[in-house]
């Protein structure tokens, strides 16, 4: 029971809860894929809404088509210009070009994204800055623990793959030789290349390297995902805020109208109530004026007294209709009933004394 007498009307939780959904579903933050935590069985996003700017996109790319035609280039240095692994080098060198153009791809689809630059870094004899990239995008749009840890290891072991790939080859053809290697030796300068280190040494650095770009990778996707995580927490807050101060605004001006139609259904029980009253005590008068009427002049004034009482009665059935109409078409205010009652009461109490007299 609210406030006036009504009576209120019990809300199903499974309706409630669908509808909140759908409340969040339209507030604008667009698409989140929802799943149920195995262990707390509540929703817990998947998809992590992440805005990708285009300028970004355009670094990411040049970086990844930079660093695969730079592998690629000093890859096929070994090989002689008229043999078949140089021609499969120069395919490389020219599919490095585009290659980076999968990143693109990587808001939309980061799954796919990932395991295109994994196997292309495998396959091509390129450097595993894509993949590196592809990762953080994955991390980034994805809030699952098991697409993480599965992430990660996959980019950590590409990522390995590639360094160690390059240190294995002649020195000539290797980057991570030609880091170590004394300056102004090499074929180029008519002498033999001469490291400042050993093989062992340069293959720890290599993998320290790998491991490093792999943290590096791993925590930027972490970070943007949680940057975007409490944007999402924060747009779902500000919809909370304005869907209860909306909700307030809703039920103060219910408030204030059930104020002013519980006043006007009490003015309107009270005219009814005098009205009715009135008519009463009209008739009762009437009946009376009909009763000494008879002995004082003709019949004319009796009739016309009898008229009167009538026409009085007929007001006061038409006053107590309309009071019970007014009051029982109230969706069921109880309040109001009984008022009616209680009028109803009192006019026949006062026709009753009237009838007396």
């Amino acid at each position: 029971m609210d406030g006036i007498g009504r009576k209120a009307i019990p809300v199903c939780p499974l309706r409630r809860a669908k509808r909140t959904e759908e409340q969040w579903r339209l507030s604008g933050t667009g698409p989140i894929m929802v799943a149920m935590s195995e262990t707390t069985n509540s929703p817990a996003p998947i998809e992590v809404p992440v805005r990708t700017r285009i300028w970004q996109s355009v670094v990411m790319v040049v970086c990844a088509d930079f660093m695969c035609m730079a592998q690629t280039a000093f890859a096929s240095q070994r090989f002689d210009q008229d043999s078949a692994a140089y021609v499969w080098m120069v395919f490389c060198v020219l599919l490095s070009f585009v290659v980076g153009l999968l990143l693109l791809a990587r808001s939309r689809y980061p799954h796919a994204t990932f395991v295109a630059a994994c196997v292309a870094v495998l396959v091509f004899p390129y450097d595993s800055t894509i993949a590196l990239m592809a990762l953080t995008a994955l991390l980034a749009r994805r809030n699952d623990t098991r697409t993480t840890v599965r992430a990660i290891a996959a980019g950590g072991f590409v990522t390995l793959v590639a360094q160690v790939r390059d240190t294995l080859r002649p020195p000539e053809a290797s980057i991570w030789h030609m880091v170590f290697a004394k300056p102004d030796t090499g074929s180029q300068y008519g002498t033999d290349l001469v490291m400042l280190a050993d093989e062992r040494t340069i293959v720890v650095t290599a993998v320290v390297a790998a491991l490093l770009e792999l943290a590096i990778a791993t925590l930027a996707g972490l970070h943007i995902r949680s940057r975007a995580l409490a944007s999402l927490a924060t747009a779902k807050a500000d919809a909370a805020d304005a869907q209860v101060a909306q909700l307030k605004t809703a039920i103060d001006s219910q408030q204030l109208a059930d104020a002013i139609a519980a006043e006007a259904h009490d003015t309107l029980a009270h005219s009814l109530s005098l009205l009715a009253l009135n008519a009463s005590a009209l008739q009762a008068e009437s009946k009376k004026l009909a009763a000494e009427a008879g002995s004082l002049d003709a019949g004319q004034l009796a009739g016309q007294a009898s008229r009167i009482a009538d026409k009085t009665e007929e007001i006061r059935k038409q006053a107590a209709g309309a009071l019970d109409e007014a009051h029982i078409s109230s969706a069921g205010d109880r309040l109001c009933m009984g008022r009616v009652q209680m009028a109803r009461l009192v006019c026949l109490l006062y026709t009753s004394d009237a009838a007396d007299e």
